[in-house]
């Protein structure tokens, strides 16, 4: 319950208290009035626990996206000359997005080799990302110009 939600409370029981030498139909008028306000607390205080969840939910996810990106990325840019298609100065250039919790996250990257070819990876990893720092489990395939160059189910190690 938040810190205003418990003031209103308290105000509401104070007007009870006050109410106490009032009718008995005043009095039921009252403690109606307080159940309202009770209940209009307990649901603000439900909204901020839900919208603090959320949040955390969304760091998270921001947190795997960046993760993954960077592996993508300094991995994919390894695996690219390992297959004799090495990247041009610019490198590569992933996005990463969580699917279905921070354990499936979903990653395209683009760059252009060296000879002016067109270098794609993408790719999918169910590991924890952050469970390594060097490494990403899954299934990853760059292709230069379309061409399929690399099939991996791991990206560095």
């Amino acid at each position: 319950m938040t810190r205003s939600s418990r003031a209103l409370v308290a105000l509401a029981a104070a007007g009870l208290v006050t109410l106490a030498a009032c009718s008995e139909d005043d009095q039921n008028d009252a403690r109606d009035a307080l159940g309202t306000i009770v209940d209009e607390a307990e649901d603000a205080g439900r909204t901020a626990i839900s919208a603090l969840g959320d949040a955390a939910g969304d760091a998270t996810d921001d947190a795997a996206e960046l993760v993954v990106r960077n592996l993508a990325t300094q991995q994919g840019e390894e695996q690219f000359a390992n297959a004799g298609h090495a990247l041009d100065d610019g490198g590569l250039t992933c996005e990463a997005t969580v699917m279905a919790g921070a354990a499936h996250v979903t990653v395209s990257c683009t760059g252009t080799t060296e000879d002016g070819g067109i270098a794609e990876l993408t790719g999918e990893t169910t590991e924890l990302p952050g469970g390594s720092v060097t490494s990403l489990e899954g299934t990853f395939t760059g292709t230069v110009d379309g061409a399929e160059v690399f099939s991996r189910e791991n990206l560095g190690g």
